[in-house]
């Protein structure tokens, strides 16, 4: 089972034993890795941000980044999907109420409930900040109408963290945990195609007067804009732990392949100075990637003032660097990559994804740039 002082070991152990065994289906099938997260589950993965009161393991961002670093070395689409997961369980312990906290959370730490996020509309693309989706009101429920353009683990989740136009507040937004399986839930049967993180079962989620009690709302009316701010430093901390494990597999796998590819003359390809100065500047990416998402998690865990920079700061560089890294280690392996020989093409295609993942990575740089000079 996972604690909280074997994060590293048991992480790369699950990684190698229920993870690497799917990877290339999952990407050659674009099918969910239900397997894994079925072990995920089981192993208690599910309860690391759960508070320990709910039966939890108590965890913060410096936690569940070094989680999503160690699934990511294995497979990058595993590693967001649960991160996702995390980050709405971030949400519910900060703002839910004892009520529904003592209701899900519970059940999160026994692996009984996964969770997934409905942020995204085609509306606001990247942006995610202002949806389309109402609610009204009626008795005590309220009606959710609307779509999700991109639900990542859409019926694989058993509830949806959603965000909404609040319908007693004009202008303000509120976050509910929908049950997936209320009536009206209806999730579009179109098949997630991706260039990269393929088995992210990325679909739209139609909300069609989908009744939810109020006791699930989180927070007060009106609080969701707050919600989603808190919550989003755990999502963009998550993803830069994501690619930089990401990184991390792709540099074993380069570094891997030089060493073993010999000449005639016996020599190898690492051999070679020009080799060798790639090799060096992949390294460096991967380290600068892991010691500022590290970074920016512990500085998310003491609550600093310029957390937040530090938070996009390191998606921005982990995003440049996962990149960067896939186009020199597809360099490296020559024939040996584009032939898919090596697994570096899958690399090289999921890493490209990491730019274009909501808060996009030009959205990301207008935020921190807009933080810096405030």
């Amino acid at each position: 089972m996972l604690t909280l002082d074997n994060i590293t070991t048991f992480s790369r152990e699950f990684g190698s034993k229920h993870i690497a065994p799917y990877t290339k289906q999952t990407d050659e099938e674009g099918r969910f890795p239900k397997e894994s997260f079925d072990a995920l589950k089981k192993e208690g993965f599910t309860a690391l941000l759960v508070p320990k009161q709910y039966g939890g393991l108590g965890g913060g961002a410096s936690e569940h980044i070094k989680v999503c670093y160690e699934l990511g070395r294995f497979c990058a689409t595993t590693a967001l999907c649960y991160m996702m997961h995390n980050t709405a369980v971030s949400a519910i312990s900060l703002f839910g109420s004892e009520e529904l906290k003592d209701e899900i959370l519970p059940q999160i730490a026994q692996g009984k409930i996964l969770l997934a996020l409905a942020y995204s509309e085609s509306g606001s693309g990247t942006h995610f900040g202002a949806p389309d989706i109402t609610e009204s009101s009626e008795g005590g429920y309220r009606i959710l109408k609307g779509r999700k353009s991109f639900v990542t683990s859409a019926e694989y989740a058993d509830y949806y963290l959603t965000y909404t136009n609040s319908c007693k507040k004009q202008g303000t937004y509120n976050t509910w945990l929908v049950d997936c399986k209320l009536p009206g839930v209806v999730t579009e049967q179109n098949t997630w195609n991706g260039l990269g993180m393929r088995g992210n079962n990325s679909k739209p989620v139609q909300y069609n007067d989908v009744r939810v009690e109020e006791r699930f709302l989180l927070g007060s009316d009106g609080d969701g804009e707050t919600h989603s701010g808190a919550l989003i430093m755990y999502f963009i901390t998550g993803l830069g732990a994501v690619y930089s494990g990401l990184g991390e597999a792709m540099y074993e796998c380069i570094l891997g392949h030089t060493k073993s590819r010999k000449y005639t003359s016996g020599g190898s390809l690492s051999d070679i100075e020009l080799v060798k100065i790639h090799l060096a500047d992949i390294y460096t990416k991967v380290q600068a990637s892991l010691s500022l998402t590290t970074e920016a998690a512990r500085s998310l865990d003491a609550k600093e003032a310029d957390a937040p920079l530090k938070v996009f700061a390191c998606r921005i560089n982990a995003i440049h660097n996962v990149m960067d890294i896939a186009s020199l280690a597809m360099r490296l392996g020559g024939g040996k990559a584009y032939s898919k020989h090596l697994p570096l093409e899958r690399y090289f295609r999921d890493a490209y994804a990491s730019q274009v993942m909501a808060p996009s990575l030009d959205v990301l740089k207008s935020w921190l740039g807009s933080a810096v000079v405030s």
